[in-house]
C-alpha cells in the first residue's frame, strides 16, 4: 500500500490495462492469456474505507454490508490504496456481463460467468443476492460507477 501506481502493480499475469471498448470509459482490463474459466474469482477488491459522502461522489466505490443496518464503503478511487479490479469496467448489457460483483466474508469479489478469451475485456455486474440489503446507497454507488459522461447504462 502507498506506492503511487500500486493498482497497476497487482495485475495478475495474463490480464493487461489499456484503453476500454467502452466510447468515454477510460482504461479496462483485458485477457491477454489463457481462456478464463467460469468459476474463476478475483479479489477482494481493494481500495481505503471511507465515509459514504466521499463514496457517493466516487465511481470507484463498493458499498459492503455489515450485520445490522452497517454499511462500509471501499473506495479505489486513489491508485496507492488501490488494486488492479478499480480498472474492471461495468458491462452495458447481458451480453457484455462476464463477471458478477458478490460480497464474501465481508469482501467484494469478482467472479468469472461467462469464459473470458484472450482479448476480451472484463466486465463486471453485480450479484442480485448481494444488492438487495443495500438500496438505496448501493443504487447511488452503482449509478455512479456505471456512468460515462452522464450517461448511466441499464443492463438489457
Amino acid at each position: 500500500m502507498g506506492v503511487p501506481d500500486r493498482a497497476r502493480q497487482t495485475l495478475p499475469p495474463g490480464l493487461e490495462i489499456r484503453k476500454s471498448g467502452i466510447p468515454d470509459a477510460g482504461l479496462g482490463v483485458f485477457n491477454k492469456g489463457e481462456t478464463v474459466p467460469v468459476g474463476a474469482h478475483f479479489g477482494p477488491y481493494q481500495g481505503e474505507l471511507v465515509d459514504r459522502e466521499e463514496a457517493m461522489n466516487s465511481g470507484y466505490s463498493w458499498v459492503v454490508y455489515r450485520s445490522g443496518q452497517c454499511e462500509e464503503y471501499i473506495d479505489a478511487k486513489k491508485e496507492m490504496h488501490a488494486n488492479w479490479m478499480r480498472y474492471v469496467n461495468c458491462a452495458r448489457n447481458d451480453e457484455e456481463q462476464n463477471l458478477v460483483a458478490f460480497q464474501y466474508r465481508g469482501s467484494i469479489l469478482y467472479r468469472c460467468c461467462r469464459p473470458i478469451n484472450p482479448g476480451q475485456e472484463l466486465m463486471v455486474w453485480y450479484e442480485e443476492e448481494y444488492a438487495k440489503d443495500l438500496c438505496p446507497a448501493f443504487d447511488c454507488l452503482w449509478n455512479k460507477k456505471c456512468s460515462a459522461d452522464g450517461k448511466v447504462w441499464v443492463q438489457t
